[in-house]
């Protein structure tokens, strides 16, 4: 059985409108990003999981900016491991509205040893562009794809993203 997750973030740096988060893909541990004191500040509260599953003949896992898993080809979803998009508070100025940059297909991949998946398709919600609250604030999620291949080794992957929030 394949698990994979994505667990803990850390601020990679930016200009002061622009934050750059690196993402790390890990098993069972809580998302967690620290933050710059800058005008618009992004934190994980909910790692990107895939759950747990079989990769039987290959295929692939999708998790949804909404949260929903879904399995392509002859890869088997497994129930107990059900997945999670990432979940990212982003707050600033208040109606403020701001640009989403996602990785580029073929960029990300996790790794367990030798083995390797890649993981492409990044989506987010809002998608593209997000509006702050009156108040400041917006949940922004994001989901992607997971190529898992067949009979893909079993084992905890790791990887890592970047997600880049710039103030419009």
């Amino acid at each position: 059985m394949l698990q994979a997750a994505l667990a803990k973030g850390r601020c990679a740096g930016g200009e002061t409108a622009l934050k750059k988060y690196r993402v790390w893909f890990a098993i069972a541990c809580a998302a967690t990003a620290t933050s710059v004191s800058w005008a618009q500040t992004v934190t994980a509260t909910q790692a990107l999981a895939f759950g747990s599953f079989a990769a039987g003949t290959g295929g692939t896992v999708t998790i949804s900016a909404a949260g929903v898993r879904s399995r392509g080809g002859g890869v088997i979803l497994v129930s107990s491991g059900s997945g999670s998009a990432a979940l990212f508070s982003v707050s600033g100025t208040p109606n403020a509205t701001y640009a989403i940059s996602l990785p580029a297909n073929g960029v990300v991949s996790m790794t367990s040893g030798v083995n390797s998946m890649a993981v492409d398709n990044f989506t987010s919600s809002p998608n593209l562009t997000g509006a702050l609250s009156g108040g400041g604030a917006q949940t922004l999620s994001v989901g992607a794809t997971l190529g898992v291949g067949s009979n893909q080794a079993s084992g905890s992957y790791n990887g890592g993203f970047d997600v880049t929030v710039n103030y419009n």
